[in-house]
């Protein structure tokens, strides 16, 4: 008796849970990731309300790269501001005295955080979620500057040891790997995954081990994440257990 209870009970929560309307964010941003050069005096965001009845309640703030809350070398203005429906407003990361403390030989990690707040209803039984969106901001000081069409992610060098990858990035940029695939997209449909995990980040000057799905490769290609948030492709070939790109004339 007790147990078709406990089953009834369970089988009337997961029902509500398919019932509930699907939670999406009305506030967006129109990039994914901020480049903040410093010969820049601020960095701007675009923020669109996509809700076309209801103004929201934009509530921004900055981490650090271990996801602390700061106020400095980096802050944000407005901190809160309102934005109409199907309205937009910007976003404004200014640079405080402290940014002198950052190195210059390397990029500075920082996180942008915006919360939407939506208005609130007279409906009964409704419950509100507030959306948040994180997305990365580099700071890159004067001395790093790359030259006119330069790939830096050329520059990264992966050695083998057994089913995982060591990836060194000798360079002073944060690089951004969101896959490594067997094959090429281009050429297949379904390309073979070698990551076990997910996109993974190397920081400046720094090795990351990976955990992948088969270590005996000779080939494979590297995906990166540029300045622009495009995914290109950069193809690698091993000679024994160490990887470098096979860079294409």
């Amino acid at each position: 008796m007790k147990h078709t209870f406990y089953q009834r009970a369970a089988g009337f929560l997961i029902g509500c849970l398919f019932l509930m309307p699907t939670a999406y964010s009305a506030l967006s941003l129109d990039r994914t990731r901020v480049i903040f050069n410093d010969e820049e005096q601020s960095a701007t965001v675009m923020l669109m309300n996509q809700n076309a009845e209801n103004p929201f309640l934009a509530q921004s703030w900055l981490t650090d790269d271990r996801h602390n809350k700061v106020t400095t070398p980096l802050m944000v203005l407005p901190p809160l501001q309102r934005i109409e429906a199907k309205g937009y407003s910007l976003i404004r990361l200014v640079k405080t005295e402290q940014i002198s403390q950052l190195p210059t030989d390397r990029e500075s990690l920082f996180y942008l955080n915006v919360r939407e707040i939506p208005p609130k209803t007279d409906k009964p039984n409704v419950l509100q979620i507030a959306i948040q969106s994180e997305i990365k901001v580099f700071f890159r000081p004067r001395g790093v500057k790359p030259a006119k069409d330069e790939i830096w992610q050329e520059k990264l060098i992966v050695r083998k040891t057994g089913n995982t990858f060591q990836v060194e990035n000798p360079t002073p940029y944060y690089i951004t790997v969101s896959g490594i695939l067997k094959q090429p997209k281009a050429t297949r449909a379904n390309p073979v995954s070698l990551l076990k995990g997910n996109a993974f980040m190397v920081a400046p000057r720094s090795t990351l081990s990976v955990e992948v799905n088969d270590g005996t490769v000779d080939r494979f290609y590297l995906y990166y994440v540029n300045d622009y948030g495009g995914h290109l492709e950069l193809p690698f070939t091993c000679a024994q257990n160490q990887c470098q790109p096979a860079i294409r004339k």
